[in-house]
């Protein structure tokens, strides 16, 4: 165990877990890239070309999910941090529900794609957008109890500055993995103008999972330490008074660092899902390939978060300062997205992708640990561990970006005269009264929408949050005097 001091700030280089017990806990960003990237990829675009639903139908049902998500994430983050149950002593209070979701979870990506396909886009269009409907809800709902329970782990599970930003690059490695493997699969499987292909696929992704589950299992089970934590602040929060969840909201809610965090964690999850629902339509209707060359696509961004994970653990260790290194990763992302705006051969998207890879990396290993530090803020004002609360809302704005990305395409794709049941180029160019500029509205929406948004949370957060390494660090002297 080493000191480190920087700007006459001593930080305690504890570390309480291992390498593999990190790289095994962070298998939970691969699972969740797993299953989300190909969600964000394949279902918008399935429903609009394959299907061939009326696309103000399919954002319809996105606005509708939002609403469900509205209250849906809040909600069970405020019951999980008021739910006890008898299991926690023994196996740990997040631990099992992990399991419990995660499981059935991996296999609602499936249910979005068993619509059948004997039903008439037409004729049974709200049949169709009715199963879309419910099983988005089904997915989102089983999906925030697994990702509230895993992601609130991590403030408890790594205690110390340089061990959560050693397990945060980790995790940022293991992330971007499974983002390259989740969109390297599916393509392989996929055949564009054949439905029943994109089912195969999330067969395929779904067994998959249970077997990426087992892996995660040693890092996501909770210590002795950790059960002994929470069964103190289960008898504190006894002897307290229980807030009511609109009391509870209105704590998070005015909680302005974490609003700010959040903004522009809304603004960095709503960029990629674009460019990620975007990258397929620019391989089959821009670049004119086959759906496989996503893959490839993918791993050049791999390329460029690997080959930019070294620069950005130095100089977050350099500056020691969260806030700076998300500013930073923020201007190479947003300065990322501007090429693409004139990509027309495959060669050069994929010199894009690595540069992108770079700024992508950097918003990927600086999050965890800039949330801690909002999470740990928190805890000092109100003198509670409630870190699921947050996770809750965390994953509204998570599903939100979501929702924004479908109103946009459905937006940018009726006002540019993109044809629903387009299943190629040559249909698109057949069926739209603007081929030229329905291509332009895919490039707006891959390119040109998500760079604005990236600029504006990042000027934001630039300007508004407050958490310095001085504050950051007096934070995390008084947890250890407060013991929560």
């Amino acid at each position: 165990m080493n000191d480190i001091e920087k700007d006459g700030i001593v930080e305690k280089e504890v570390y309480e877990n291992s390498k593999g017990i990190m790289a095994s806990y962070n298998m939970h960003q691969f699972f969740g890239q797993w299953i989300t990237g190909p969600f964000g990829m394949y279902v918008f675009i399935f429903y609009e070309t394959q299907i061939g639903l009326n696309v103000a139908l399919i954002a319809l049902a996105f606005i509708l999910y939002s609403i469900w998500n509205a209250i849906n994430d809040p909600l069970v983050g405020f019951i999980m941090t008021r739910i006890h149950m008898p299991w926690d002593e023994r196996w740990g209070k997040r631990f099992p529900w992990v399991i419990i979701a995660g499981i059935p979870w991996a296999f609602t990506y499936l249910l979005v794609f068993l619509v059948p396909f004997s039903l008439d886009p037409v004729r049974d269009q709200w049949t169709i957008f009715a199963w879309l409907l419910v099983s988005l809800c089904i997915y989102d709902t089983l999906l925030t109890i697994w990702n509230v329970n895993v992601v609130s782990m991590f403030p408890d599970k790594f205690r110390s500055l340089p061990e959560r930003r050693t397990a945060a690059g980790i995790g940022t490695i293991v992330g971007m993995a499974g983002i390259v493997i989740s969109s390297t699969v599916p393509p392989l499987f996929i055949r564009f103008g054949v439905p029943e292909t994109f089912r195969t696929q999330a067969w395929i992704m779904g067994a998959v999972a249970l077997i990426i589950l087992v892996f995660m299992i040693p890092g996501i089970r909770e210590d002795e330490k950790t059960r002994i934590r929470y069964q103190a602040r289960l008898l504190k929060m006894r002897e307290e008074e229980l807030e009511s969840f609109f009391k509870s909201a209105k704590k998070v809610i005015s909680n302005r660092r974490f609003m700010v965090k959040m903004q522009f964690f809304f603004g960095y999850q709503a960029a990629v899902g674009l460019l990620g629902s975007s990258a397929l339509y620019m391989i089959i209707f821009v670049i004119d390939v086959e759906a496989w060359y996503l893959g490839i696509l993918m791993g050049f961004m791999l390329l460029g978060a690997f080959i930019s994970m070294p620069f950005w653990v130095k100089l977050s260790h350099r500056l020691n300062d969260n806030k700076k290194t998300s500013i930073y990763a923020g201007f190479v992302m947003f300065f990322a997205f501007l090429p693409m705006l004139f990509v027309t051969e495959f060669l050069f998207f994929l010199f894009v992708m690595l540069f992108f890879g770079v700024g992508l990396g950097g918003q990927w290993f600086v999050d965890p640990p800039t949330m801690a530090d909002v999470l740990d803020d928190a805890s000092i004002r109100t003198g509670r561990k409630e870190e699921e609360l947050y996770y809750g809302y965390q994953a509204f704005f998570i599903r939100l970006s979501g929702v924004a990305g479908a109103i946009i395409f459905a937006i940018v794709h009726t006002l540019t005269g993109f044809v629903e049941g387009s299943r190629t180029r040559e249909e698109l160019m057949a069926r739209s009264p603007s081929f030229e500029l329905a291509l332009l509205g895919i490039r707006i929406h891959t390119a040109l929408i998500p760079a604005i948004l990236v600029l504006i949370c990042t000027l934001i957060f630039w300007k508004f949050y407050d958490l310095t390494p001085d504050k950051v660090a007096a934070n995390r002297v008084k947890l250890q005097e407060l013991a929560v």
